[in-house]
């Protein structure tokens, strides 16, 4: 039994292997003969000539760019304005954008609420009402026991203003 299966799988592998090496030939297809001339063939008849242009051909239009109500296609969408040179802050809270900042903690009944953010550079900033925190001109507009509201203005590419009202929170405590 064990020499019959071992007969009749040399004798398929032989056969897979005599396939494969037909494959492999070198030589080139033959090319298929070009198709016999017809015999007693007419050649094609010439065709009436084109009917002749009218006489008055339109006017060129001539394509000219409206300036007005566009904006310049070579300036970059988000534009800086205002200061050139180097970037100037009018304090310190201006540098980092506001998710980079975390709220430490708020004293609120002592007079005017103030809250503790640390910058992502390590530093302390006590923060009041008005003061101004973020890349995107954010106001602080609000100061409560868990959050601060930060409202910042911008302008989209159209040149409309939007405002758009940002929250710090107090993070949760731990391991109580």
């Amino acid at each position: 039994m064990k020499r019959f299966a071992l007969l009749t799988g040399s004798l398929v592998m032989l056969a897979a292997l005599m396939a494969v090496l037909a494959g492999c030939n070198d030589n080139k297809p033959a090319q298929p003969a070009a198709p016999a001339a017809k015999t007693g063939a007419k050649p094609p008849a010439a065709k009436a000539p084109a009917p002749a242009a009218p006489a008055e051909a339109p006017a060129e239009v001539k394509f000219v760019y409206q300036v007005e109500g566009r904006r310049d296609p070579f300036l970059p969408l988000l534009a800086m304005k205002g200061k050139t040179g180097g970037i100037e802050f009018e304090n310190p809270l201006e540098a980092y954008d506001l998710v980079q900042y975390q709220l430490k903690g708020v004293i609120i009944g002592f007079g005017e609420p103030k809250a503790m953010v640390v910058a992502p550079d390590g530093k302390s900033y006590i923060l009041k009402k008005g003061v101004r925190i973020g890349k995107s001109n954010g106001v602080v507009r609000e100061i409560s026991r868990e959050r601060i509201l930060v409202e910042e203005r911008y302008q989209d590419l159209s040149g409309m203003t939007h405002t758009n009202i940002q929250e710090i929170k107090v993070p949760k405590r731990e391991g109580v």
